[in-house]
């Protein structure tokens, strides 16, 4: 383990700047989640149930948007791609904070198709300032950052939200969110490798029809897919388990501890002179996720997240490696898009039911049928790639 690369990361001024403005762009996206399930549940006398739905909503539009906003990345720049999510963002925030259920729902969907893709620029940006021998360093730095984001994000959350409202938490999140992408528009960090130092950036046909898609990539996809699954039952069952205790200003501490161990796996990870199957980690993940349901008090649950954190930033960080080392840089901003889409087609497919699940059972529900999801799916692609037609080199498992 050689953490040196870390160092020679940050001594580039402008990764540092990178790194600098996506802690800060990361943060609002991760704090409206929990504003809006407090909102739905708390403004709205929604259930559990129903802001999964919000969620659903939210996340099938980003599905949808992602790739969509990943290729024209591909194709216009960062710049002419970013800014009508900008736009939409700054407009939609102060409709959702007052919309009634039945409108917050498409509300939600057309925040999500115009998502500012924080962390598919990022990955299409270092794979491009970061040779390729360098890239699990740094896509590690990026995932804990990404979790020191987190962190802090769903904490200023439960800070808005006790002390002026969910509705209010939402319309300075939204703010906040704006500001955060009109930074990175004034940055505009690279994502193609110019032939010349002054050559703009211009749409290839050729390389438009280049091929990326492969059953190799599609396994990655799967990966990211079900641990984000774990994942999002592992944030609703906190929220659910915190709420039915009457402990919502816990929620902070077990996220941050959550967060912390993140941090710390992606450090350790980062530093591997070599890579783990990212199946192998989501299996891993799978399995300490089904065990934190039975926590009884606010100590037991923060102890008990710890190992579920540990394995977060790994696993998205090797899917994320093997992802930009399969695709051709010409097509990786819209593969970085399809990643996005697998995590938010699985949490639009998990998010309403788990909500059911907490509430037809009980908080400690999510985590099992969580855990017990991505355990499956780490297994089915174990499987696959075990069959000699499906799978890939062995540098790219």
């Amino acid at each position: 383990m050689d953490l040196s690369g870390y160092g020679e990361l940050l001594r580039d001024p402008r990764i540092r700047r990178l790194f600098f403005v996506a802690f800060f762009a990361r943060m609002p996206p991760l704090a409206a989640p929990l504003a809006f399930t407090l909102h739905v549940v708390k403004d709205l006398d929604g259930t559990y149930a129903q802001a999964g739905v919000v969620a659903a909503a939210s996340t099938v539009g980003a599905g949808l948007g992602m790739p969509w906003r990943g290729r024209r990345v591909d194709q216009v720049g960062l710049r002419r791609a970013v800014v009508p999510s900008v736009v939409a963002v700054g407009l939609l925030y102060p409709v959702a904070a007052v919309a009634p259920f039945w409108l917050l729902v498409p509300v939600a969907f057309v925040m999500g198709v115009f998502f500012i893709p924080v962390f598919s620029i990022m990955r299409q940006s270092l794979s491009v300032m970061v040779p390729e021998g360098r890239r699990r360093t740094a896509f590690s730095a990026d995932s804990v950052l990404t979790e020191a984001s987190f962190i802090v994000g769903p904490a200023l959350a439960v800070v808005l939200v006790t002390q002026v409202g969910a509705a209010w938490a939402l319309a300075f999140i939204g703010l906040c969110e704006v500001l955060a992408g009109c930074v990175l528009l004034w940055l505009d960090p690279p994502t193609r490798t110019p032939a010349d130092p002054d050559e703009a950036v211009v749409a290839d046909p050729a390389a438009a029809k280049e091929p990326w898609l492969s059953v190799p990539v599609g396994f990655l996809f799967l990966v990211s897919g079900g641990a984000v699954v774990a994942l999002y039952s592992t944030d609703l069952g906190v929220i659910a388990t915190l709420e039915e205790a009457h402990r919502t200003g816990a929620i902070a501490l077990v996220y941050g501890v959550w967060g912390g161990a993140s941090l710390l796996g992606g450090l350790v990870y980062g530093a591997l002179q070599s890579s783990i199957r990212p199946s192998y980690l989501m299996l891993a993940l799978g399995l300490t996720t089904i065990p934190v349901g039975l926590s009884h008090s606010v100590w037991m649950l923060t102890l008990a997240v710890i190992p579920t954190g540990v394995l977060c930033a790994p696993t998205l960080t090797a899917a994320s490696e093997w992802i930009a080392k399969l695709t051709p840089e010409s097509r990786r901003g819209e593969a970085m898009g399809w990643m996005g889409s697998s995590h938010t087609a699985a949490a639009a497919v998990s998010a309403p039911l788990i909500g059911v699940a907490i509430d037809g059972i009980g908080p400690w529900a999510a985590f099992a049928a969580g855990g017990a999801v991505a355990v499956a799916i780490a297994l089915a692609v174990l499987a696959g790639q075990a069959v000699p037609r499906l799978r890939a080199a062995p540098t790219s498992r």
